[in-house]
């Protein structure tokens, strides 16, 4: 009898432990920091504020967010959308919300409806669950300059610089090329992405490449861990420097597969019609031994798989 107790005690003590531990990991969830997203007063920036959310669950949370927008908000800062622009409701499906707009959406200012974007995407794309974002304006999605629609957005969507604010976002569609299965030929994917306007678009660009594919079938041609020290054009070259890294990593592809890809992208988006490679300010070196880097590289329809094919 008294081992019965002896094992009910030990029992019942461990019980207490876990549930200890669960509440202890559901406080650190918890303890999940959140932001609510405004303009600041020149409206030209995008600005967080630290925020607790009243409710927990992810339908309560989209409401109580969407009421933010229209709370009183300090005199240095300014709603994402102005006084005449709501949000007259929302759906979440698959993990996609979708936010529907008032028709004054579409008379917003092309930077403050960028900039709004950015906002709302950051705001909402922090609810559990909701994994994209899809704004629509009176039940239509909305489009870009170019009349294409806008689509499906992520915080990583929105490319700028670490740690700092932007003016403005630009947008821009952008044919980029990674590599097939075979890793010796090039295949083209689109990508629309918005930047801010303080990063060079050449660099965007690259950082894109080191980004990877997000197509089935294509593959990247330059690892994650490849780190840009800077990218830069004049008189219609693009000056490329990377860290040791570029030399350093490798993957499954042709040696001539991740210099191309960068090749035939940048002269693809960008104004430049050649490419300057360097490592570490160096271009008298090799790239893997065998591409040497000290000449001017120029768009090379040989690396395209859809030239070679057709």
């Amino acid at each position: 009898m008294k081992k019965l107790k002896i094992c009910l005690l030990l029992t019942l003590s461990f019980c207490l432990a876990a549930a200890g531990c669960s509440n202890n990991k559901s406080k650190e969830e918890d303890k999940k920091p959140y932001h609510m997203y405004y303009l600041d007063g020149e409206g030209n920036q995008v600005v967080a504020e630290s925020y607790s959310p009243k409710a927990s669950d992810t339908a309560s949370m989209i409401e109580e967010f969407i009421g933010m927008q229209s709370e009183k908000v300090d005199s240095d800062e300014q709603h994402l959308l102005p006084g005449r622009v709501t949000i007259e409701n929302s759906n979440l499906n698959n993990g996609v919300l979708s936010l529907n707009m008032s028709s004054g959406y579409k008379d917003m200012k092309a930077t403050r409806e960028i900039l709004a974007r950015v906002g709302l995407v950051r705001t909402f794309g922090q609810i559990p669950k909701v994994a994209r974002i899809q704004i629509l304006v009176d039940g239509e999605p909305i489009k870009d300059s170019q009349g294409k629609e806008v689509g499906m957005m992520t915080a990583s969507s929105f490319v700028e610089n670490s740690g700092k604010e932007i003016n403005t976002y630009q947008n821009i569609n952008m044919t980029l090329y990674f590599s097939d299965e075979t890793g010796k030929k090039l295949v083209p994917e689109e990508r629309n992405v918005y930047y801010s306007s303080n990063i060079p678009l050449e660099r965007v660009v690259v950082e894109q490449l080191i980004k990877g594919p997000k197509s089935g079938g294509h593959y990247a041609t330059l690892p994650s861990e490849t780190n840009i020290l800077s990218a830069t054009i004049s008189d219609e070259i693009c000056y490329v420097n990377f860290d040791q890294s570029f030399q350093e990593n490798t993957l499954n592809v042709s040696q001539e597969i991740p210099i191309y890809s960068i090749v035939n992208s940048l002269t693809t988006v960008c104004k430049v019609k050649e490419v300057q490679f360097s490592i570490n300010g160096e271009s008298k070196v090799s790239f893997k031994d065998k591409v040497r880097l000290d000449q001017l590289f120029k768009w090379n329809p040989q690396y395209n798989k859809e030239d070679t094919d057709s």
